[in-house]
């Protein structure tokens, strides 16, 4: 049987396959397909067809577009008659890529058609001959027909062209080929009969009511009048919550907010948004430096600053009360410089406070402090005044 005749019976074999059951061809899915087939050469190369063995690994972009990498061994002899290269071996391997379009994806026999490029390598391992390079086009098609939803049953024909000199070779194939993820088509949704109703007559149940707006339907409520915002657990009950608010510093002779104080009151700020029912005071305080007059103003501008930029972080105004207390609660010796920075603060106090919310005040940050040491010293540095004491008045500890 001649090279022409073969692949025809080898084409008309496929198409009589053609069978219209539904398909698996995934789009994103990876394929994996080991093969073994012919290889018929060009007479001009000299060579005899011979059996073939390969592995194809590819992914399909849609249901329809694919691109695999192949790679292949043919052992085969030369085809000669007489002179030195009657029945020498040689060793074929072919790799490169095609690209392939499937028709009807839908389908359980999927035609395809396949173009790609790819390289041969021929090594004569008995003669001292160097070995044979050659860049390779290539068309053809094929069918896959799916036994499973990742699996399928395979046919490939493909005409491979050789450029200077030209040559025109075939190759045939037959492999299994696998599928790796992809996008599955949705199940069909099966119609369920509605279920008679028993009792036509009977009343429907009765809406699920939830008065508090807890998310605990009043009957499994067991704390009712919860009050809006606060956390609960599956019997409606609110859970323990645990509030921190800390401290913050300020410069001397200042009342504008530091970088590490805003960063505190951002913690407090969020603190109160997420606590509704509390209240909280704001309590501002200065060291001794200065008059008792300027510094009771100036500890209720600190206890400002610090409320409207509470407010502006979305707590209500309505639930923070600012007071300045001068110099008169000094935490720290006005002795000494980290004393007098220690004493420049503003404090917090909740103003009521509910019994499953615990609550902690702490010193300021190690941060704030630093702040206030640091831009009292430029102040200090530039040269800047601060009122003093009034004459013969003794100087608060």
């Amino acid at each position: 049987m001649n090279k022409k005749m073969t692949v025809g019976l080898l084409g008309a074999s496929l198409l009589g396959l053609v069978s219209s059951a539904a398909a698996q061809n995934r789009a994103e899915a990876w394929t994996l397909t080991p093969y073994v087939g012919g290889y018929l050469f060009d007479s001009k190369q000299d060579l005899e067809s011979a059996p073939l063995f390969g592995m194809r690994a590819g992914y399909n972009f849609t249901e329809n577009w694919g691109a695999e990498l192949f790679g292949s061994y043919t052992l085969t002899e030369s085809d000669r008659d007489s002179g030195p290269e009657v029945n020498v071996e040689s060793d074929v391997f072919r790799f490169g890529g095609n690209l392939l379009y499937h028709f009807q994806p839908t389908k359980q026999l999927v035609p395809f058609l396949a173009v790609g490029v790819g390289r041969y390598n021929i090594t004569i391992p008995d003669l001292d001959r160097p070995k044979t390079n050659k860049t390779l086009a290539e068309y053809g098609g094929g069918l896959k027909y799916f036994v499973g939803p990742d699996f399928a049953l395979r046919a490939d024909i493909r005409h491979v062209l050789g450029f200077s000199p030209s040559i025109g070779n075939f190759e045939y194939t037959f492999g299994v080929s696998w599928e790796l993820g992809g996008v599955r088509p949705a199940a069909p949704i099966k119609e369920v009969a509605p279920i008679p109703q028993i009792c036509e007559t009977c009343a429907p149940p009765p809406p699920r009511v939830d008065s508090d707006g807890d998310g605990v339907e009043d009957a499994l409520d067991k704390c009712p009048n919860t009050p809006k915002g606060y956390r609960v657990d599956a019997t409606g009950c609110v859970i323990e919550q645990t509030v921190v608010l800390r401290a913050v510093n300020f410069v001397l002779d200042g009342y504008e907010l530091t970088t590490p104080a805003k960063a505190t009151l951002d913690e407090v700020a969020a603190v109160l948004v997420s606590q509704p029912v509390l209240s909280l005071q704001v309590g501002g305080h200065t060291d001794s430096t200065g008059s008792d007059q300027y510094n009771q103003k100036l500890s209720q501008r600190r206890a400002d600053s610090v409320r409207s930029y509470l407010i502006s972080k979305g707590v209500d105004a309505s639930r923070v009360i600012a007071k300045g207390y001068g110099e008169s609660e000094p935490i720290s010796s006005n002795g000494s410089p980290e004393g007098r920075a220690d004493n420049r603060r503003v404090e917090f106090k909740l103003l009521e406070k509910p019994a499953f919310v615990k609550v902690y005040n702490e010193e300021s940050s190690r941060a704030s402090k630093a702040a206030g040491n640091k831009e009292s010293s430029r102040a200090s540095k530039a040269g800047a005044t601060k009122p003093s004491k009034k004459p013969g008045k003794k100087k608060k500890k």
